[in-house]
């Protein structure tokens, strides 16, 4: 006999080393840009999910307003910037908890034999 599973079954967990931010909490954008290179906006949304045009950088402090589960493409956070009270929808890999991004780790290439 077989069973069917539920959907809620089939969703990837959150990985391990990914932030969770409770509302009011305090965060910062996580959107570094290589130097030298035309920067490219924040991906943002809309409540309606559509993509929206905004001028965050990288270490923008923001407010967590609100949250929501989006099953695959995991958490959306609903943050307003500190210094305009703009609100958007933001992915969680967009934020981090401290004001300077973590220094790029280079990987090194892997020999051949």
């Amino acid at each position: 006999m077989q069973f069917n599973r539920s959907p809620f079954h089939s969703a990837p967990r959150r990985a391990k080393k990914a932030a969770v931010f409770c509302v009011g909490w305090h965060a910062f954008v996580n959107w570094p840009q290589a130097a030298g290179t035309t920067p490219s906006p924040v991906p943002m949304t809309d409540a309606a999910g559509k993509s929206v045009a905004n001028d965050l950088a990288d270490g923008q402090e923001v407010e967590i307003v609100s949250w929501r589960p989006r099953a695959r493409e995991g958490v959306a956070y609903q943050v307003r910037r500190n210094t305009d009270g703009s609100e958007w929808w933001i992915a969680v890999q967009y934020l981090r908890r401290l004001r300077e991004a973590p220094p790029l780790v280079e990987v090194a290439g892997v020999a051949q034999g």
